[in-house]
């Protein structure tokens, strides 16, 4: 744009010049005609031809620039450029010879003039033919814009639902990231619960442990009120008075036995629906807190079939001592060989309804040895036993 900005200073300086050439020539053509005398006329069929000529062409060339909407500001200055560059040559051999100055002047006139109209309008012509070109060329443009325009719509649609859809994600994940969250909450709470729940489940483990140990010591007082016994009943000799002693004290035991019999079974009854809720609220847990559960049940289990031993040994400790005392009144020493043979895990069975207090035993043998001999001797060998048992 700049090259033709200064091509066109250029030419308008040059039509300038040009422009002011011809004012001194007129100049000087007007001060020799009033030298000259006057001309000779000549035929005006000549002038007529070329006047109609010029105004035919000025004609189409004014129907041209009509026709068209536009017409660039650099047509004018090409046509003022090239109608002071006609060919002097050419036009000097149309005029006829003979003829006045004046009216040389006219056809030389007149003849320039007839030149640059058809120069103009084959500029013109040249110039219209280009524009119908660019014309096409810009409406392809235009068409290949408006299709590059539906493709970019139909992009930027597809665009808005991904993005409508990625926004509906994102509220879903958030969503979801929300409840497990709140899921996460309460399971922690459940857990402090159950935390809770086996530190309860501890310090009762502890008062059984001090109720054990208050009936080991019940157990031995009972011993020592046994062996008093025996030695009371070694200087007595009327077997009247120890068969009664016997029985109250077989009832003492029996009492005691019951008793202790009720206050396990209430004990593993409390144990199971402690069992029982920890595994329901365990499957509800995560993945962590089960495996800690688990583990916890295990200890559990595990501590409670400790204690399960200890109260059938102490059971079979007290039926061994309340037989030995039946045995004492008869003078006969009975050493009793039992075998067992268990067939199922008693702490399982607290996992199920149909629980049993007794022990399963598939196989019971037992092998009795009688032999008569002196009753303090047999007596002070079943508590030397039983205190090497306890």
């Amino acid at each position: 744009e700049e090259e033709e900005e200064e091509e066109e200073e250029v030419e308008e300086e040059e039509v300038e010049e040009e422009v002011q050439e011809t004012k001194i020539s007129r100049t000087e053509v007007k001060t020799e005609l009033r030298q000259v005398p006057e001309p000779t006329k000549l035929d005006t069929r000549y002038f007529g031809e070329l006047l109609a000529d010029v105004y035919r062409k000025n004609c189409d060339i004014h129907s041209c620039i009509r026709s068209t909407e536009i017409f660039p500001s650099f047509i004018f200055h090409t046509m003022i450029v090239l109608m002071f560059q006609v060919d002097k040559q050419e036009v000097e051999a149309l005029i006829p010879k003979g003829a006045t100055e004046l009216t040389k002047q006219q056809m030389r006139y007149l003849l320039q003039t007839r030149l640059t109209a058809d120069k103009s309008m084959r500029l013109l012509l040249s110039t219209f033919s280009s524009l119908r070109e660019e014309l096409l060329h810009m409406s392809e443009d235009l068409r290949r814009l408006e299709s590059e325009k539906e493709t970019l719509e139909r992009d930027l649609s597809f665009k808005a639902d991904q993005a409508r859809q990625y926004d509906c994600l994102l509220e879903a994940v958030r969503e979801n990231n929300r409840q497990l969250q709140a899921s996460l909450k309460e399971t922690s709470a459940t857990q402090r619960s159950l935390e809770s729940q086996l530190m309860t489940s501890r310090n009762t483990d502890s008062g059984r442990e001090f109720k054990i140990k208050e009936l080991d010591g019940r157990l031995r007082a009972l011993e020592k009120e046994n062996e008093m016994l025996r030695q009371k009943l070694a200087g007595q000799a009327s077997s009247s008075t120890l068969q009664v002693k016997t029985e109250e004290l077989s009832r003492q035991y029996n009492d005691q036995l019951s008793a202790m019999r009720q206050e396990k079974d209430q004990e593993i009854q409390r144990l199971r629906t402690q069992m029982t809720k920890i595994q329901t609220e365990v499957t509800t847990q995560h993945s962590s807190s089960e495996k800690s559960l688990q583990l916890k049940i295990s200890e559990l289990l595990s501590m409670l079939e400790q204690r399960q031993t200890v109260v059938t040994r102490q059971e079979e400790e007290i039926r061994k001592l309340m037989h030995e005392r039946n045995d004492s009144s008869k003078n006969v020493t009975k050493t009793i060989i039992t075998k067992r043979y268990r067939n199922q895990y008693p702490i399982l069975g607290l996992l199920s309804d149909d629980y049993q207090v007794t022990s399963p035993v598939k196989e019971a043998k037992t092998i009795v040895i009688e032999r008569t001999g002196e009753m303090i001797k047999q007596v002070n060998t079943a508590a030397t036993i039983i205190a090497t048992l306890s």
